[in-house]
């Protein structure tokens, strides 16, 4: 069994876009738009991991906080090769 890709439901749906970009390396198709307003992209990363971000106005903003857990989405992983690598990206954000 393979994932073929994980979507996350976000509300600025361009600056998630330049985030993955920009600090991740992933490369976007695309934006996909649809009649009823939904929208979104796939990004594609050095890997073949992809990651799909949506964004439709009928979706409710997330109640998440960091003190309360919800169903959906646990979390996001990524692997940057190295913990060198990490603490570049955690010194960037």
């Amino acid at each position: 069994m393979q994932i073929e890709h994980v979507a996350i439901w976000c509300q600025d749906l361009e600056r998630m876009r330049a985030f993955y970009e920009h600090y991740f390396h992933g490369q976007a198709n695309q934006k996909y738009v649809n009649a009823r307003g939904f929208s979104s992209y796939f990004l594609h990363f050095e890997q073949g991991a992809r990651l799909e971000l949506m964004q439709w106005p009928q979706v409710n903003q997330s109640k998440n906080s960091a003190s309360t857990e919800y169903l959906g989405l646990g979390h996001l992983a990524f692997t940057l090769g190295s913990r060198e690598a990490v603490d570049s990206l955690t010194a960037q954000l």
